[in-house]
């Protein structure tokens, strides 16, 4: 194939890409707020003076953190039916909520230990320290869109998926490589972007924690 002809072909294709990467950020958004939601439980739990709450937490932070996501795809693609009754009413479940449970489950043990140091930073009136959880949580939506890619083994139209439909519509050896090389690239420049956004948010924070220590010093007579 020549470049004209692959640029071509990859140009009438994008638009089909592009909602498969729209895929991508569905799963992994629903995956950060299931995780982010039962994370903070558990570092609450975590955090609590009850001893039966603080060990159970641990125990299901440490489970979650073991729990092989791969794995889990297939588990929970096989386990929660894709008709559920409840009250009555028959509810479908979608093979992409499915894999967001499963993506979820990593994100809960990540949110619980990141979300239990935060916790206790306000605890002790260290506000912009705690904020500083939330590049992490950025960074860790990163790598669960990169991972959301797994989720076409499963069925979900992602844009990986997507481009083994593309390859097999065009029909050519040569097409393959630059298939995939084009998908790569969009993974490639949203997380330069993502990357960018979560560098400013941290310098920000740590601009803003200078200026209040230099602030505090000021008010102390220059004592440090």
């Amino acid at each position: 194939m020549t470049f004209a002809e692959i640029t071509k072909h990859l140009a009438a294709w994008t638009p089909y890409l592009l909602t498969g990467f729209w895929w991508n950020i569905v799963v992994s958004l629903t995956a950060m707020v299931i995780g982010t939601v039962v994370g903070l439980l558990l570092a609450v739990m975590r955090d609590s003076s009850v001893r039966g709450a603080k060990s159970g937490g641990n125990v299901l932070t440490a489970a979650m953190h073991v729990a092989p996501t791969f794995v889990m795809l297939f588990y929970l693609t096989y386990m929660i039916p894709e008709q559920l009754e409840i009250f009555g009413l028959s509810v479908h479940v979608p093979v992409w909520l499915k894999a967001s449970l499963a993506f979820g489950i990593a994100v809960a043990g990540f949110v619980s230990d990141n979300a239990l140091v935060s916790i206790r930073h306000f605890a002790k009136g260290h506000v912009l320290e705690a904020l500083l959880f939330l590049p992490s949580w950025t960074n860790y939506f990163l790598i669960i869109v990169m991972a959301s890619s797994t989720a076409s083994v499963i069925g979900v139209p992602e844009m990986v998926y997507r481009a083994r439909t593309v390859i097999g519509a065009v029909d050519q050896i040569g097409f393959v490589f630059w298939a995939y090389l084009y998908v790569m690239m969009w993974f490639l420049v949203f997380s330069i972007l993502l990357t960018m956004v979560m560098h400013l948010l941290c310098n920000r924070l740590t601009e803003r924690s200078h200026g209040l220590l230099r602030q505090d010093e000021t008010d102390l007579g220059g004592i440090p």
